[in-house]
């Protein structure tokens, strides 16, 4: 059968709108048609969103500040943990301190808490060395995970009437010492009065990322500087940091 120019006449369609063999059966499958026509506008959201995010610069020093709540720190967003089961205490000199996780991850915290304690029992951190008798005197743990967040390096939260500081996942792959002045920053922030129970201030975070400096420069790393400490470095300098802070989020312990 042809039409009247002489080619075969096309396909019959469907109630869907879609063409069908003269048997009936659809050329292709509609579930097959109809999702890849669902696809399409994700597809091109995908790409909208991918060519936006490689267009935009890294974020700035202040902006890896990320505001907690009463009850944390800095917010790391989302965080996966690893499951298990294994608990062990912490370095010598801080022996109340549970370590959680994998191997690798109670590695990780135990060099990190070894350097911090170190870097501490040398003086010259006094709101870290107050933070630090706070905090073992609150049932202290240390967790490593990958975080939602990942410009943030540390966190501390309260959590079942327990402090916990969590380090961010990339202290796996590298020397987890050079987590020592991040470490010094939250215990810093540990140790002050309004928290837990209020936002971190922008006072306590200038003079958490103080000591955090002078903890830094204490650093003798064959790689140089980690980033926090450079970050620390940019911050400390301005003049108008206090501010930087409660534009981003801290609260002005100022207005009470």
């Amino acid at each position: 059968m042809s039409t009247a120019d002489g080619r075969p006449p096309l396909p019959p369609l469907r109630d869907d709108g879609l063409p069908t063999l003269p048997t009936g059966e659809p050329v292709l499958a509609r579930w097959f048609v109809l999702t890849m026509l669902a696809l399409v506008p994700v597809t091109l959201a995908v790409f909208v969103v991918a060519w936006q995010a490689a267009d935009r610069d890294p974020p700035a020093a202040i902006e890896r500040r990320a505001v907690g709540t009463a009850t944390v720190t800095h917010d790391r967003g989302e965080a996966v943990f690893p499951t298990t089961d294994t608990t062990v205490a912490g370095p010598a000199c801080a022996e109340a301190v549970r370590l959680t996780g994998d191997p690798s991850a109670i590695s990780a915290a135990r060099r990190a808490l070894s350097a911090t304690c170190q870097l501490v029992g040398a003086g010259g951190l006094p709101r870290a060395e107050a933070g630090l008798a706070v905090w073992l005197a609150s049932d202290p743990s240390v967790r490593v995970g990958t975080f939602e967040a990942s410009g943030v390096d540390a966190s501390a939260r309260l959590e079942d009437g327990g402090i916990v500081l969590e380090l961010n996942a990339r202290y796996l792959f590298e020397d987890a010492t050079r987590a020592a002045p991040v470490v010094v920053a939250q215990l810093a922030l540990i140790g002050d009065p309004d928290w837990p129970g209020a936002v971190v201030s922008a006072q306590a975070e200038a003079a958490a990322l103080a000591e955090q400096l002078a903890a830094c420069g204490r650093l003798s790393l064959p790689d140089g500087l980690p980033r926090p400490c450079r970050d620390a470095e940019e911050l400390v300098a301005s003049d108008t940091l206090v501010a930087d802070l409660v534009a981003v989020g801290f609260r002005d312990a100022a207005r009470g």
